[in-house]
């Protein structure tokens, strides 16, 4: 029997929200979410890395703070700005699609997800937006 780490509610949330993707997921032994944040300490949080949140991500925040498992970590309270060539960037959290150390990105006014390839520095666009990511991108990943 699997042991469910985490927060059984925003399990439940998670499921309703992206339920392609949690299906996908939901019996690997080190899938975990955390407790979601409130509309202030997104706002903090937001503030602290200047750079404002698309919708779809501030939703997700607002189910769950953290989705984890081995090649993939997503944590409101680890977001981290970076610069790039001609834009500024959001470090959304760890994504080994490739190699270990790469990054899933957004750029500002922009509900894309993007793949950021440390090694060389390749950029590529993985989805529209957070929905899609997680319930046709990841699915098909894993």
């Amino acid at each position: 029997m699997t042991q469910q780490r985490g927060c059984e509610a925003c399990r439940e949330a998670l499921a309703a929200h992206l339920p392609a993707f949690y299906e996908a997921v939901a019996a690997f032994p080190d899938f975990y979410v955390e407790k979601p944040l409130d509309a202030g300490t997104l706002a903090a949080i937001e503030q602290k890395i200047d750079f404002q949140l698309h919708d779809d991500l501030r939703e997700l925040f607002g189910i769950c703070s953290v989705i984890a498992m081995n090649g993939l970590k997503i944590s409101a309270n680890e977001l981290g700005s970076i610069l790039m060539p001609g834009s500024e960037g959001l470090i959304l959290g760890e994504f080994y699609l490739r190699s270990p150390g790469d990054r899933l990105l957004m750029l500002p006014d922009d509900p894309a997800i993007y793949y950021l390839e440390q090694r060389n520095g390749a950029i590529t666009k993985l989805a529209p937006g957070v929905r899609e990511f997680f319930n046709e991108v990841l699915p098909n990943c894993l």
